[in-house]
């Protein structure tokens, strides 16, 4: 029986208005030509909902194993319904596997650079290949790199769920945080605590995945602004979180620098959370970094 085609929730049709909030924020200079590459699903909605902002999009399509061309042809089918066709390529397979090799298992080839990247994964980001390499962290600093070379400002847009997380990964990144920031003077052993006890994932997901961004970031010349991380329940009640970035690409010394962003600022930024298709400023009872300055004036 052929699946029917994918449908949405009100929350992640409001996830999908933030994206395009950052989209039209980050990129207003170039609203109508710009380029996407990414993971629309057959039924586009991401292409529909944008294209009178995007100008072509590469969409990749990998479908079920046994039958990947059926929901390769519905995206193709729906996109000439929707008169779009002239203006989507197609990619088959694995978007992490075209990222990482450069063509997708047609051997069509990935031409960078693109104005919006959105990896809007319908799994968990901590997927690892036999060799025990993660494979959607590792495409994620390729795609970077990749657009780095050409020197282009862009958007990055990365969805997932809460499964297979690296608890070891997470965590012991949030430690190298702590570290960073205690080599900065900061007092961050009850702010990072409190991280590393909550209850919920998607606090230390709101560390983990700006970092890992803006350390592939800074490694490429990019400045790379951190927009508020959205968290929402999905179809089936998946819990679901959204990131975006906005990469400006500076490369005024050949010598790398540091990420631009503040680890303080990522901390502070309060989250997003989407119930019944409204969005909610929340930090979920996690205490503020206290800045520099702040923490001199308290212990004068």
């Amino acid at each position: 029986m052929r699946k029917k085609p994918q449908t949405f929730t009100r929350n992640k049709e409001y996830a999908r208005v933030l994206q395009r909030e950052t989209i039209e924020r980050c990129l207003r200079h170039k609203l109508g030509r710009l380029a996407y590459f990414g993971l629309p699903s057959s039924s586009l909605n991401d292409v529909k909902a944008w294209q009178d902002i995007v100008e072509s999009f590469v969409a990749v399509e990998r479908g079920e194993e046994g039958k990947e061309w059926e929901l390769q042809h519905d995206l193709q089918l729906e996109a000439f319904r929707a008169q779009l066709f002239t203006r989507i390529i197609l990619m088959r397979g694995d978007i992490d596997s075209v990222i990482l090799k450069g063509k997708d298992i047609s051997n069509n080839i990935l031409h960078y650079p693109f104005d919006v990247i959105s990896l809007d994964y319908s799994g968990g980001l901590f997927y690892k290949d036999r060799k025990g390499t993660f494979l959607r962290l590792r495409a994620i600093s390729a795609a970077i790199a990749a657009q780095g070379k050409k020197h282009a400002d862009f958007v990055l847009l990365i969805s997932c769920n809460l499964s297979a997380i690296d608890q070891g990964e997470v965590k012991n990144t949030i430690e190298n945080i702590r570290t960073d920031l205690t080599r900065y003077g900061a007092s961050a052993d009850q702010v990072i605590n409190s991280y590393q006890k909550h209850q919920r994932n998607e606090v230390r997901l709101k560390l983990y995945v700006p970092y890992l961004v803006n350390q592939a970031a800074a490694k490429n010349h990019y400045y790379c602004e951190t927009q508020q991380v959205v968290f929402y329940s999905g179809n089936q009640d998946v819990s679901m979180m959204m990131f975006r970035f906005c990469l400006k690409f500076d490369a005024r010394t050949e010598s790398l620098r540091s990420p631009k962003e503040r680890l303080s600022q990522i901390i502070n930024k309060p989250m997003i959370q989407i119930e019944n298709g409204l969005p909610m400023e929340t930090n979920l009872q996690l205490p503020k970094l206290a800045l520099l300055e702040e923490s001199r004036k308290a212990n004068a």
